[in-house]
């Protein structure tokens, strides 16, 4: 058992990493080179028509569930509403061109639908989930340990002081070392969490009897449940899932499968775990079970249409 452990933690952790770089670079980048205040004009005040940006945003930032969590939060600390950083974060993994082409091709021969459903419904979910969270959370911090803010140990606001400090600076960094830098750290603050989750997957995976899963697979609301429970349980790569989705096929229903491949880029135990060490604890949690809800609900829509 401990060798098929450490076998899938290896493949998980190895399958993430490179995206895990890959968001804290585009964090990073984001860091350098764009200003708040400039963000903050481009996204509009409606609340639907700025999740709309988010989404959009995430589909032209190739990011996988393993890496929109530190953009989402660099993004927050740009002082980008919420609604659109949590839309942002639930649309990429899903919508962004290298998962629709492995979705595309895992399923264009056997249920095309689902690959369009896919699509349509983790958008939705995306749009629904951002404004209802931004609205529940609304001018509250929900980044851990004070991220959100510049203020120090005298309580007060320590960015004008910074400032003139940077002004008699000696040495200033260079863009590319500086991005370098925020990429470290970035990666650092995430990477740790990651292989908690990682681990706790991995155990999941060996442990979890599958025929105790086919058992619910002849009802469609306990294959829609078991499903998301199993996505979030096994933490497969969105790059990836499609063809474990594709190979459950004949056990479980369609709308079981298409619970799965939208529960999964979304949130897992790895991403979990990422949350809640950037994230406050009740802000997680929220997000957790209104995701679980919402997607139970269209799912079962979709099953009975």
């Amino acid at each position: 058992m401990i060798h098929n452990v450490s076998i899938l933690f290896l493949s998980v952790f190895l399958e993430s990493l490179p995206f895990l770089l890959l968001g804290s670079f585009i964090s990073a980048i984001i860091e350098e080179f764009i200003d708040g205040e400039t963000i903050s004009k481009l996204i509009p005040s409606n609340v639907f028509f700025g999740s709309i940006i988010g989404i959009i945003l995430g589909f032209f930032l190739p990011a996988c569930d393993c890496a929109v969590i530190p953009i989402s939060k660099r993004l927050i600390k740009k002082k980008v509403p919420l609604n659109v950083a949590i839309s942002f974060m639930l649309s990429s993994p899903i919508i962004n061109p290298v998962v629709l082409l492995s979705t595309y091709y895992a399923f264009y021969n056997t249920n095309k639908s689902l690959f369009y459903e896919r699509i349509f419904l983790g958008i939705i979910v995306a749009l629904i989930v951002g404004i209802i969270m931004g609205i529940i959370f609304r001018k509250k911090d929900v980044l851990k340990n004070g991220d959100s803010d510049t203020t120090c140990c005298h309580g007060h606001d320590c960015d004008d002081e910074f400032k003139e400090l940077e002004k008699y600076s000696i040495h200033k960094d260079s863009h590319l070392v500086s991005i370098f830098k925020n990429t470290g750290i970035d990666l650092f603050e995430v990477v740790k969490f990651l292989i908690i989750g990682d681990l706790i997957a991995s155990i999941v995976q060996v442990v979890l009897p599958k025929s105790a899963i086919i058992l619910f697979s002849n009802n469609d609301i306990l294959s829609i449940i078991v499903l998301m429970m199993f996505a979030y349980l096994i933490s497969l790569c969105s790059t990836s899932d499609s063809f474990v989705g594709k190979s459950l096929l004949s056990s479980f229903s369609a709308s079981g499968i298409l619970a799965y491949l939208i529960l999964g880029p979304m949130i897992d135990i790895k991403n979990t775990i990422v949350l809640l060490g950037n994230y406050k604890s009740k802000f997680v949690f929220t997000f957790i079970s209104l995701l679980f809800i919402v997607i139970f609900i269209f799912c079962m829509v979709v099953s009975i249409i």
